[in-house]
């Protein structure tokens, strides 16, 4: 049996298609000099713009965010507008072009953000299974014959996410590093195809459209308790190291005041009822503090992997 793309409503399968990649800024400097350009004052005055990244089932995004885009509103005493966008080079763009204030940040894309752009991650959440991070999956059909040994993997077809995402790109490119291959993944494989989101990878393993698949280890978990056939179906071959969550980042820019109230508003929301009631429908327990140093995971597995992140293109397929 098959899941289809309706069904599962994943942003990853039916936007990309319609998303035509904006070349972008990919050297340090460039992107660096685009984000000390952008004027603090105009976005204060019309409010905070947000972005989210595709990670999930497009609806299931909106409903977790949506509360705590009105509770941020009150908290700062300006409109708060949470933009999702189509694919992750987007991030990049919208804050380029200053059309958003600040994005939900993963691991990689938020590693990225810090050091090439001076984005300032103000906190992150913590589950409701009380940690901060996760982990990447690979994962294939129980009865593949595949292993966790990336040597069973040569030949194969890979479903990754993005290759600015850790769990679907950098952990599995880490990988066949460890093994000896210094080679392009594409050469690696079969074939190698970018799902655009983390359940869309897992579809394309389920549905046979590929042999393996990467995801972060939140969204499968919640992907197999919507879906328990997929469970039944697919096993998970092998585990990463832990990265942090994804991360409110804002531009460099932004109007101290409003970065204050934008940090003390997520660090405070637990000890509120309303935001209590908000976290709940959030999936979290809290906010905690975030730093660059929190990223230090990321960056080893960079260098694992062979990839400098200070002049990794961002861009979404080979």
């Amino acid at each position: 049996m098959k899941l289809d793309a309706h069904r599962s409503a994943t942003a990853g399968t039916t936007l990309l298609s319609l998303v035509t990649v904006v070349a972008l800024a990919v050297c340090s400097g460039e992107f660096s000099r685009a984000m000390a350009g952008i004027s603090g004052s105009s976005a204060s005055d019309r409010g905070i713009t947000i972005a989210l990244l595709p990670e999930r089932n497009v609806f299931e995004q909106k409903k977790r965010y949506q509360p705590l885009e009105g509770y941020l509103a009150a908290a700062i005493g300006r409109p708060v507008t949470f933009k999702l966008l189509d694919n992750y080079q987007a991030i990049f763009t919208e804050i380029l072009e200053h059309r958003v204030d600040g994005a939900f940040f993963g691991s990689m894309n938020g590693a990225i953000a810090q050091i090439k752009g001076g984005v300032e991650i103000l906190a992150r959440p913590v589950e409701l299974s009380g940690v901060s991070t996760y982990s990447g999956y690979i994962f294939t059909k129980r009865d593949s014959g595949i292993t966790k040994n990336p040597v069973t993997w040569k030949g194969k077809s890979m479903a990754f996410v993005n290759k600015v995402t850790t769990a679907g790109y950098l952990y599995p490119l880490a990988l066949l590093r460890h093994t000896g291959y210094t080679g392009e993944p594409e050469k690696y494989f079969k074939k190698t195809s970018f799902a655009g989101s983390h359940d869309a990878a897992i579809l394309a393993v389920f549905n046979g459209e590929a042999d393996l698949g990467a995801c972060k280890n939140t969204i499968y978990e919640e992907y197999i308790r919507l879906h328990p056939e997929v469970q039944r179906n697919i096993v998970v071959l092998t585990v990463s190291a832990e990265v942090p969550s994804n991360g409110l980042g804002v531009r460099p820019d932004l109007d101290p005041e409003l970065k204050r109230r934008l940090r003390e508003a997520l660090l405070t929301m637990n000890s509120r009822e309303d935001g209590q009631r908000v976290l709940r429908q959030f999936q979290a327990q809290r906010f905690v503090p975030t730093t660059l140093k929190d990223y230090e995971p990321v960056f080893t597995m960079a260098r694992q992997a062979g990839i400098d992140l200070a002049t990794w293109p961002l861009r979404d397929t080979p």
